[in-house]
């Protein structure tokens, strides 16, 4: 029998989300929304997250925006406090931005300074973030942190030509995955998902993927009980790191 949980229903649920103002993260906000979440956007463009508040605006949930630069070291703690103002718990900390800051053939020919920028904002963010939400994560219900991540990161396909900064920062967010979901086992739910690649400002417009079919990967993670963790998921199916 399949295992269920108060969190394989997503209405009500209290959603902090990075990178929701275009792409992938939009398509989430909306399809949370549409599912009856209370979510929480946050990204760096003012105009196009009120666009998106005014889309969803009657929408079975809710959404709501905090403009933030996530590398500045004070945004963490000023996330936090925007959670603990509304709701004084988090149900899901979904960590969807990220950059790829280059797409030479070979690192060696990468602009000085990709591997460190790329490593900031897809893994190092990222932790930042958990170790500030982790007091409301503990209050929340069914508590789980997913962190957006990259097949391009995975073993299989660190080898791969090209992209070589992106590579290496989603495969130590991979690690981070790991290790945040060894130490957080019993407490808070950690996952990893692979959107695949999707037709956005960041996969091109040669993707075959749409922000839409990864959206729909990203709540089918979220429907997995609370004991998943530490794995990583693509269009619902487990794959491997």
């Amino acid at each position: 029998m399949t295992e269920t949980s108060p969190s394989a229903d997503l209405a009500g649920r209290r959603v902090l989300l990075t990178g929701a103002s275009r792409g992938v993260g939009a398509a989430v906000a909306r399809q949370l929304v549409a599912a009856g979440a209370d979510v929480l956007g946050t990204a760096r463009d003012a105009a196009a997250l009120d666009r998106l508040a005014t889309e969803l605006t009657g929408g079975a949930g809710s959404f709501t925006s905090v403009v933030a630069e996530l590398t500045d070291d004070t945004t963490p703690a000023r996330l936090a406090e925007a959670v603990g103002q509304r709701w004084g718990a988090l149900d899901v900390l979904l960590n969807n931005a990220g950059v790829m800051l280059a797409r030479d053939a070979r690192f060696e020919d990468e602009p000085a300074g990709t591997l460190e920028e790329s490593l900031l904002v897809n893994c190092v963010v990222p932790h930042r973030l958990v170790l500030a939400l982790l007091p409301a994560l503990r209050k929340g219900t069914d508590p789980r942190v997913v962190h957006v991540s990259s097949g391009a990161g995975t073993t299989e396909l660190i080898r791969d030509a090209g992209i070589g900064s992106y590579r290496v920062s989603k495969w130590a967010l991979n690690g981070l995955v790991l290790m945040q979901a060894a130490q957080l086992a019993g407490e808070v739910a950690v996952n990893a998902l692979d959107p695949g690649w999707v037709r956005t400002d960041l996969g091109g417009d040669e993707a075959p993927g749409t922000p839409e079919q990864s959206a729909a990967g990203a709540l089918a993670l979220l429907r997995e009980p609370p004991t998943v963790t530490g794995r990583i998921f693509k269009d619902g199916a487990e794959i491997s790191f």
